[in-house]
């Protein structure tokens, strides 16, 4: 098993999405009340128990899981998790946790995306009982035996997204608010499905995690950064970047093939540094650009292309 760079009480466990290594990870935060953060899909759960079972745990161990959001790519496998362990508490925002109790909405939306490909994807979505569910939208505490969480709303990629901050040591879990990254390369790159991409939201949201002055950045798409400052630069430019590539790729009236295609040109210049593995590694975290097109396409219509809000 790799271990990777985590503050001392966090270990990284990678699910091997597809069988890939460095594109879904979930945390586990070790201590007298073992939890995930980020459990990830459904169909990974058995690389997530042998995970656990290297750290000398199981399912039955755990006493929480909590997400940063319930986009099926983080979230997909608590329902199966809180099956098999009935004493596992879920913490999620509250918009959320009605997604957790009937998926049906989510998985009828991820659908259209991904059609037959769903259950190789993500698995068997189960739901979560309403009981188990404890909602927050920023400003709460979490305290575990061992750990002290504290949660912000942190809206941008997702309008139920939070950030996660462990005081103890520094570490802010970011889910996707802070881009994609691979171990080992000084470079990001944005995660802006639809269809919830809010830039104006976003920018507050870095702001935030930056007045928190993290020590890690912990994303699930992979990996803990102690380079925060340049972490956190990187990202921000590469997503204001890409937000106005694709507001003047809709100005010039181009149809989304030819968008995306001006989305792939500017990564694959972004990324002419790193191996062909690197390259198409670094797509893999979070699916095909197309799906990064049209989050932020949908963000420019509803504003009416331009950026003014009609």
């Amino acid at each position: 098993m790799e271990v990777y760079p985590t503050p001392s009480d966090i270990a990284l466990i990678d699910v091997y999405h597809l069988g890939r290594a460095h594109v879904i990870g979930t945390f586990l935060l070790l201590g007298d009340a073992p939890a995930l953060i980020d459990p990830g899909p459904a169909s990974t759960l058995p690389a997530l128990k042998a995970g656990l079972d290297a750290h000398g745990l199981s399912v039955a161990d755990l006493r929480a899981v909590v997400l940063t959001h319930i986009h099926l790519d983080h979230a997909g496998a608590t329902g199966l998790l809180a099956v098999e362990n009935s004493h596992l508490v879920v913490h999620v925002h509250e918009r959320g946790a009605p997604h957790l109790i009937d998926p049906s909405r989510l998985l009828n939306s991820a659908s259209l995306l991904y059609g037959d490909r769903m259950e190789q994807l993500w698995g068997n979505v189960r739901p979560v009982a309403p009981e188990r569910i404890r909602v927050y939208t920023g400003g709460e505490t979490l305290r575990l035996n061992g750990h002290t969480l504290r949660a912000f709303d942190a809206p941008g990629h997702a309008k139920h997204h939070l950030v996660w901050f462990d005081e103890a040591n520094g570490a802010a879990f970011v889910g996707d608010n802070t881009g994609v990254r691979l171990p080992g390369v000084r470079m990001t790159r944005p995660a802006t499905p639809p269809p919830d991409v809010d830039l104006e939201a976003w920018g507050r949201t870095h702001d935030l995690i930056e007045q928190l002055h993290p020590q890690w950045l912990c994303l699930t798409h992979f990996g803990a950064y102690d380079d925060v400052a340049f972490h956190l630069a990187d990202a921000r430019l590469r997503l204001r970047q890409w937000a106005e590539i694709v507001r003047q790729s809709l100005l010039a009236g181009h149809d989304e093939a030819t968008g995306v295609a001006t989305l792939e040109a500017a990564l694959a210049s972004e990324a002419a540094t790193l191996s062909p593995v690197e390259q198409a590694a670094i797509i893999q975290q979070t699916g095909p650009l197309t799906l990064s097109w049209r989050g932020l396409a949908r963000y420019w219509q509803k504003l009416g292309v331009s950026g003014v809000r009609s």
